[in-house]
């Protein structure tokens, strides 16, 4: 076996420990490994083990990390889509208030902010929250082959969903992507990630 193949059990056995010159060495021996198929003295640390687990999984979803390229382009064929299912949502809901209560329909004609911003935030919440919540994409990152992941590489929980959700509407949020890491405020402050499938 080679010194990596050997790495693979040692850094997860409970019997090795660090040499500032060797490196990952077996506490028993004093030595690198040197066993050819398997260690008689291999006792492997399930808590250790976890660990090594969840530090490649984020090298993974590091490595996969979508590009501030394909972000944009998510956030623009998202603008488009959201456009539409505004269109969608208000007319199900003018259809839906006019066979209840017909006399409700007053408030689209008259000029009111709170209403409109009261649809336009539950719409937006709609749409973000039930696509990424199912299926870890929304429309535009259906085209652009990515999803949204927690930090295990999962698809998010409903309550991590709706977080991320609420996030995008605050201020300058959109300008929070030009950071060097290409993430904005709804990644970082729900634990999430848009990776490349």
């Amino acid at each position: 076996m080679t010194r990596e193949e050997h790495l693979k059990f040692c850094t997860v056995c409970k019997n090795q420990k660090f040499d500032m010159q060797q490196g990952v060495i077996c506490s028993l021996t004093d030595q690198p490994a040197d066993f050819e198929e398997s260690c008689s003295s291999y006792v492997e640390d399930v808590v250790l083990k976890q660990k090594v687990e969840l530090t490649e999984v984020d090298h993974e979803i590091l490595r996969r990390t979508a590009s501030q390229g394909k972000r944009l382009a998510n956030h623009l064929i998202d603008f488009v889509s959201l456009i539409f299912f505004h269109f969608i949502f208000g007319s199900f809901l003018g259809i839906v208030l006019s066979i209840i209560s017909p006399s409700s329909l007053s408030i689209f004609t008259e000029e009111n902010v709170l209403v409109d911003y009261l649809l336009g935030f539950t719409a937006t919440m709609l749409y973000y929250t039930v696509l990424e919540a199912t299926t870890g994409k929304t429309v535009g990152k259906l085209i652009t082959q990515t999803k949204v992941v927690n930090d295990q590489g999962q698809i998010p929980d409903i309550g991590t969903i709706l977080l991320r959700s609420l996030c995008r509407f605050i201020p300058f949020e959109a300008f929070s992507f030009l950071g060097s890491d290409g993430s904005g405020w709804h990644d970082k402050l729900s634990n999430t990630r848009v990776i490349e499938i």
